[in-house]
């Protein structure tokens, strides 16, 4: 998913060609530092070993990375996280299910809204509650020619995968934002 890049004596981790996700600096002979971008700085989020800075980047499941870190987290009793169900039960690639970024980095939860009949359109909203309400956004995640994509939808026209797929054809198909 991350494409590293070293350049200034760091590794930059990059989930995309315009998408900077974290950078690693050496800080001494066994010590690193991960840090994520924030505006025009930088967020500190673990000092430690190789493999101590790779577990963060791993278990992330916050959006500071990539926000899937429960595909590989133990299972725990209970109801599967929705990243889980759209990777194991619906097959959705992790790059596809990584795509909303933004939202995970502003710490939305991915919740399933309507999954159809043929499990090849998933409508899905990233929601983040907090003091001064709810916000959401939301996406279709679609099986289309063979491949699966990641499309975001205006909220006010995603109350169903429909809806949805409606207002997406009157955009041929390109993404809200």
């Amino acid at each position: 998913m991350a494409s590293p890049k070293l350049a200034r004596g760091r590794l930059y981790l990059w989930g995309q060609p315009d998408d900077l996700m974290a950078r690693i600096t050496p800080l001494g002979p066994r010590l690193l530092l991960l840090e994520s971008p924030r505006g025009n700085s930088w967020t500190e989020h673990k000092q430690g070993s190789l493999v101590t800075v790779l577990r963060v980047l791993e278990r992330d499941t916050k959006g500071a990375f990539h926000g899937l870190g429960s595909l590989v987290a133990k299972p725990r009793q209970g109801e599967p996280s929705a990243q889980v169900i759209l990777y194991r039960d619906l097959k959705i690639p992790v790059r596809v299910l990584a795509e909303p970024r933004y939202w995970y980095s502003m710490h939305r939860r991915p919740v399933i809204a309507e999954v159809n009949s043929t499990k090849d359109r998933v409508l899905v909203r990233f929601v983040a509650s907090g003091i001064s309400g709810s916000f959401y956004g939301t996406c279709l995640y679609a099986l289309r020619e063979g491949k699966w994509g990641c499309y975001t939808i205006k909220p006010s026209v995603s109350e169903t995968i429909s809806s949805a797929e409606q207002w997406l054809d009157k955009r041929k198909w390109e993404d809200w934002g």
